[in-house]
């Protein structure tokens, strides 16, 4: 496997989720029977969904009605994490090497108390995806995670779409 550069794939990963989220408003901007459905966007749908669908549930979001959150989920989160667990299993091995390699570079870049400071101050996006995890654990777990994920399913995902869907012009 080639040297990842982790640095430059944060900075991916906090640049597009800054263009996804950017419109999102904060949690102690929405109504109390919204909460849920900001969660789902904040915190439950893949960093690697697209961007449109992250635009079209902030829209439906600060339209401020009540919506469906068990028909959102359905209709929008399940198929996103259901494409992310596919590559993710598709790919394991690899997954698990990202894993160790992202583990030495967080270690060696981002201690703990300083991503906890840094998502408590709205600076990182890392740890987003907290409340997937059954057990809570460690901020950098988290960021060790994502980082991981996000390689693997931006890189391989996109790889994977464009074997799937070869140029049918070609004779």
């Amino acid at each position: 496997m080639d040297k990842i550069n982790w640095r430059k794939v944060k900075d991916q990963f906090e640049q597009e989720m800054f263009n996804k989220l950017k419109d999102l408003p904060g949690h102690r901007e929405v109504s109390e029977e919204l909460k849920e459905f900001r969660n789902i966007i904040s915190h439950e749908l893949s960093e690697t969904a697209p961007k449109t669908l992250f635009r079209k549930l902030i829209r439906l979001l600060l339209l401020g009605q009540k919506v469906d959150v068990k028909k959102i989920r359905k209709v929008y989160l399940e198929p996103e994490l259901e494409k992310e667990k596919q590559i993710l299993a598709r790919n394991k091995g690899e997954l698990k090497r990202l894993k160790q390699s992202a583990k030495k570079w967080i270690e060696e870049n981002l201690p703990e108390n300083e991503l906890q400071k840094m998502w408590k101050a709205h600076k990182t996006w890392l740890p987003r995806r907290y409340t997937v995890y059954k057990k809570q654990p460690t901020t950098q777990r988290i960021a060790i995670d994502t980082l991981a994920r996000f390689s693997l399913v931006e890189i391989k995902g996109k790889i994977q779409v464009f074997i799937l869907k070869p140029n049918l012009n070609k004779r």
